[in-house]
């Protein structure tokens, strides 16, 4: 975040005349090059910053190309299916097509192993289809039905609606292992039911988690199949969770001069429910009971590469610091086996001066013209390359004090006049935020397509008796795209930053709102650490900023220790330390995969092929070691024999198998124990 900023005036962007000494030193570089036009009209085109993007924004719908999916979702006119597909997606379940539900033949009905259908009114043909189908032994997952259905569902209409509020876990009912048993908060409408031969999983209740009888989730057995009902739209509930309340947009309320994405949490948030990953929780209850439904076992991808428990995703901004600061940071964290994001804020300067600062680095390259040059400890494109090639990510750290869309252009013609190339990841000079998502909207359009804007700073988060609570003011620990008001998905994951250096430790410019020592931080940090390694499975978005090592004081020493506690309790628990860039590769590749179930010729054997567009990336399938009465006996993975090991999530144990190839064929054998 921080409040420095560069210096900015008339005379930065006047018209600059070259200097005698500057012109000898480009008449020299071209010398030495043999061709004075690459020292002038090509640098000085180049310097002038590459063109934008102009990236289109939003994700297109998926083609739909008819082949049968393990999960269908079926919708009417009033809803929008694209944000359940990208919820399934988030908890690796690709595996999932979106139907009309007008279309929706029986035939297709019969092919799913679990159907979702989403809010709208329906006749009475499609009731008795969906009710026939359950109870020839279908899954069903309903979203607020209307009142012909709520039969189906075991439910009566009951006057009333509960717009946002908690709701809680019932015990020893179907899908409730594995899940937070405390208040849990909703954000979006919950409709109203009367429980008739439905049982409640989950209860509206109090903040305090006591209990009321309006059911938020319930369960029907009907004939040999079932029925969920979902009493609030949870895919809208999510998203709302996850990017704050719309109406909230672009209004102060954290008492920071500045609008952030934060400015949307004041008392939307419980702070003393902020330690669970609120929303992530009930998208694993939505898991748990399609499990409990579905007609054959449903294979998932696991959150993280190389089947970790959780990953670190280590970033750090740097206002132009000079690159022996920089690297000595990423050395730094290379001692711990880790890669770190540099978000980088250049120097504002003209098209001539970058010309000049690009020659300057030029000349530094060359064994004997360097020489004669007096060494500078700038960052230069040679820096960035090298960084990059040791693994660690260089992007821009724009600033938009002035308009988003001026920011973002002058920046990046900044950034790429002097060299740097292009980037994927990036977070906004004091996080500022415009509009609900205006700002992943124009980050998307310059390719920009994973943000760390949403960001744990500031008085918000003390609580009345004065101390201060850490976790998931998203409710979540993973990445997802923005969903802008529109319902489009936005080609932008938002991946929020939970550990803010300058919200613990002492910074150049002041800060450290909660007023920790060092060693108090690490301890926070450990503890937000130890809570996603033991089942509050998250992505940790890191925030180390590099100017207090470049910037002697007394606040080195404490950026120094509070980085590598950070950096030691995430190798305690196992976690990988990865920069923001290798996180949206793995991020890309997971949401890109496609999971087909393929024929078999024995109910005891299921078989699927997952594709994955880049098998390096690490990508785990887990696969439920029990399907109804029946027990996983053996697992083959493109016709060899896995030992595999077993991993619960929720109230699922599951079996392990590595995604090694582009195409995996997986084959599952269960047998009665």
């Amino acid at each position: 975040m921080c409040d420095q900023h560069p210096v900015t005036n008339a005379a930065a962007s006047a018209h600059w005349s070259l200097s005698r000494r500057t012109a000898l030193k480009l008449a020299l570089a071209a010398g030495v090059i043999g061709a004075p036009v690459i020292a002038g009209g090509r640098l000085l085109l180049e310097s002038n910053g590459r063109p934008a993007p102009a990236a289109t924004p939003f994700i297109a719908p998926p083609d739909e190309d008819g082949t049968p999916a393990a999960i269908l979702i079926a919708y009417t006119d009033r809803a929008n299916p694209a944000i359940w597909l990208e919820l399934l997606r988030v908890e690796g379940l690709p595996n999932a097509r979106a139907l009309p539900l007008a279309a929706v033949t029986a035939e297709e009905l019969r092919a799913a192993a679990v159907v979702v259908l989403l809010p709208g009114a329906l006749d009475a043909g499609q009731v008795a289809q969906l009710r026939d189908y359950a109870e020839a032994g279908g899954g069903l997952v309903v979203i607020t039905p209307d009142a012909d259905l709520a039969a189906v569902c075991g439910l009566a209409d009951a006057a009333g609606v509960t717009n946002a509020g908690y709701l809680c876990v019932a015990g020893g009912v179907p899908g409730a292992d594995g899940i937070e048993s405390g208040a849990l908060q909703f954000h979006a409408p919950l409709r109203h039911y009367q429980l008739r031969e439905a049982d409640a999983v989950a209860l509206v209740c109090s903040r305090e988690a006591l209990p009321t009888t309006t059911p938020a989730v319930t369960w029907r057995r009907l004939g040999r199949g079932g029925v969920v009902t979902w009493c609030y739209d949870l895919a809208q509930s999510v998203v709302f969770s996850r990017q704050g309340p719309p109406a909230r947009a672009n209004a102060e309320q954290d008492n920071l001069d500045g609008v952030r994405a934060v400015d949307m949490f004041p008392g939307f948030i419980d702070l003393e429910r902020i330690h669970v990953p609120q929303a992530d929780e009930q998208q694993r209850l939505l898991v748990n009971l399609i499990n409990e439904l579905s007609t054959a076992p449903l294979p998932r991808l696991w959150y993280f590469p190389a089947n970790v428990d959780s990953a670190l995703v280590l970033t750090g901004d740097s206002h132009n610091n000079p690159a022996l600061a920089v690297d000595a940071v990423l050395r730094r964290v290379e001692a711990f086996g880790g890669t770190m994001s540099v978000y980088y804020t250049p120097p504002p300067t003209d098209t001539v001066r970058r010309a000049v600062r690009r020659v300057r680095t030029w000349l530094d390259a060359q064994p004997v013209v360097g020489d004669l040059v007096p060494p500078s400890d700038v960052v230069t494109p040679y820096h960035a390359e090298q960084w990059r090639a040791r693994g660690h990510e260089f992007a821009l750290h724009p600033y938009v004090e002035e308009g988003l869309e001026i920011g973002w252009a002058r920046y990046w013609q900044q950034f790429t006049g002097l060299g740097y190339g292009a980037f994927d990841t990036t977070r906004t000079h004091r996080v500022l935020w415009h509009g609900w998502t205006d700002t992943a909207r124009v980050q998307a359009e310059y390719a920009v397509h994973m943000n760390l804007d949403y960001y744990h700073v500031g008085p918000i988060f003390q609580r009345a008796d004065g101390s201060w609570v850490f976790g998931y003011f998203t409710g979540s620990g993973l990445p997802m795209r923005f969903v802008d008001a529109e319902g489009r998905l936005i080609d932008n994951w938002q991946q929020t930053t939970h550990l803010v250096d300058e919200q613990v430790i002492e910074m150049p410019w002041g800060a450290n709102f909660a007023g920790t020592s060092p060693e108090a931080a690490i301890e926070i940090a450990n503890d937000v650490i130890g809570r996603a390694a033991r089942g509050a499975y998250a992505a940790l978005g890191v925030q180390c900023h590099f100017d207090p090592f470049a910037v002697p004081g007394p606040w080195t020493a404490g950026a120094a220790r509070y980085l590598d506690g950070v950096l030691s309790s995430g190798r305690t628990y196992g976690l990988p330390i990865l920069a923001a860039t290798q996180w949206l590769a793995f991020t890309q590749a997971r949401a890109g995969a496609r999971i087909v179930t393929l024929p078999s010729d024995t109910a005891a054997l299921f078989r699927w092929s997952v594709q994955v567009a880049a098998p390096d990336k690490a990508l785990t399938l887990l696969i439920p070691v029990q399907y109804n009465a029946q027990h996983l006996t053996s697992l083959q993975a493109n016709r060899k024999q896995i030992a595999f090991q077993t991993r619960k999530v929720g109230a699922t144990l599951y079996a392990v198998a590595p995604l090694a190839s582009p195409e995996t064929v997986i084959e599952a054998r269960y047998a009665t124990v």
